[in-house]
């Protein structure tokens, strides 16, 4: 299904509502909701910070485990790192006014969907291919070294986390307490190992 909105070009793919089709359908924990609003108001912070910086997107294509944001030119280093930065900090602006809501009136689904934003936001910073993190440590280390060094530095890091995350996946399955999204991570950070910045 193709759009557009504001001159940017959307695209979802079929395979993308299927599996948000599926999850909904088959989603016990009643999580997949507020992750998937969590997820959006991420989203919505890079697109507000792209916005500021100038550098509107052309395209946004929505497909499994990933957003992909193609730009109609690229910001310079500063606006780059406000753009991959203002994803982690949208979340992390909901934790915060969350829990002081939370503070005042204790609901607890306040609280669920606060800690939520947190988790999303941390992960999204961790320093790996594919993350905001790995974006954040490439722009970083290539303003000491050329950037196809600095990448090269962060497909290591991904690889690396992917295998503790692997072995960490093995050692619960051995002691009885398999964890089949400890692998679904695992394999995502590989497959975030394989991209290209």
């Amino acid at each position: 299904m193709k759009f557009k909105i504001f001159g940017t070009q959307i695209y979802v793919s079929f395979l993308f509502s299927a599996v948000i089709a599926f999850m909904l359908a088959t989603d016990k924990t009643g999580l997949v909701i507020p992750t998937l609003f969590a997820s959006l108001i991420h989203e919505a912070g890079h697109l507000f910070a792209m916005w500021v910086c100038e550098c509107q997107p052309k395209s946004i294509r929505l497909i499994p485990a990933s957003v992909q944001i193609t730009r109609g030119f690229s910001a310079k280093p500063q606006g780059e790192l406000a753009v991959s930065l203002c994803g982690p900090m949208a979340n992390l602006i909901v934790f915060a006014v969350l829990i002081v809501n939370y503070i005042f009136f204790k609901n607890i689904n306040v609280l669920s969907f606060a800690i939520l934003n947190l988790i999303l936001c941390i992960f999204n910073l961790l320093p790996v291919n594919g993350l905001d993190g790995g974006t954040l440590l490439t722009i970083l280390l290539s303003k000491n070294t050329d950037l196809y060094r600095a990448q090269g530095i962060v497909r290591i890091i991904t690889a690396v986390m992917s295998a503790v995350v692997f072995l960490l996946g093995v050692y619960l399955w051995t002691c009885g307490k398999l964890n089949i999204s400890v692998f679904i991570v695992a394999v995502y950070l590989l497959m975030c190992c394989m991209l290209r910045m």
